[in-house]
């Protein structure tokens, strides 16, 4: 072999070592994916931990956002509204005064039924008492008869200015005989557990969304303002 043979291989060589020197496998690409995923999927969950929950707070801006603009439909209406809460949802009603009761509001999506993502629930208290909430979200149908809705200004201690006539004329005693008449399928009294009335007033309340597997809370209630507000999340009751 020549000298200019050896040059040539030894030339040929470096070209192939740079070569894969410059160049990257399949396996080498897939690798560094991977890493990438992991360092990833460690930061979300570090972010987690360290006290960021996107569904909570998403879903607690959406009440708030809701009540208030429920708020405002009633005062421009002027028609009372309400909140109807379960365990795991919540849907707004609104006073009917020609049936005397409370209905779905079918006119307005954005006040339709909605239900929490998996894992987050409600706590409600009600003037100071806490509210026991079901599981079924399922509005009660009214009833026929108007005592089997309990109006906004009963829910208030004041007269029902709009039934002025004979039925706030009977007295206690012919309600009571009224309704035993009307058998079962009167229906249970229904009204929902937080009030937004015409007046732009609503029931003193506190909500809580939570997450109770993290122990992560946030709450919504009225300021000295008169406002709703949400306070800030409350992680492990602190």
């Amino acid at each position: 072999m020549t000298v200019a043979d050896v040059s040539f291989v030894h030339a040929g060589r470096r070209a192939s070592r740079a070569s894969r020197v410059a160049g990257f496998t399949l396996l080498e690409i897939l690798v560094v994916v991977l890493i990438i995923g992991v360092v990833t999927a460690g930061m979300l969950l570090s972010m987690s931990f360290a006290g960021k929950d996107t569904e909570l707070e998403t879903e607690s801006k959406r009440l708030l956002s809701l009540m208030d603009y429920a708020r405002e439909q009633a005062e421009l209406q002027t028609r009372d509204y309400g909140v109807f809460f379960g365990q795991h949802g919540y849907e707004f009603v609104v006073y009917d005064v020609r049936t005397g009761a409370w209905r779905q509001v079918l006119e307005d999506d954005a006040l339709r039924e909605r239900t929490l993502p998996s894992g987050l629930e409600f706590k409600l208290v009600v003037d100071a008492r806490p509210i026991v909430l079901g599981d079924d979200m399922t509005v009660p149908a009214p009833s026929a008869s108007k005592k089997a809705s309990v109006s906004p200004r009963a829910r208030e201690g004041a007269p029902e200015a709009r039934d002025s006539g004979s039925d706030s004329s009977s007295g206690s005693d012919s309600d009571s005989g009224s309704d035993a008449d009307s058998g079962p399928d009167t229906g249970k009294a229904f009204a929902p557990q937080v009030m937004l009335f015409s007046s732009g007033d609503l029931s003193s309340f506190s909500i809580t969304l939570e997450r109770a597997t993290a122990g992560r809370s946030i709450t919504l209630d009225e300021n000295q303002d008169g406002d709703i507000v949400a306070k800030k999340m409350v992680e492990d009751g602190t």
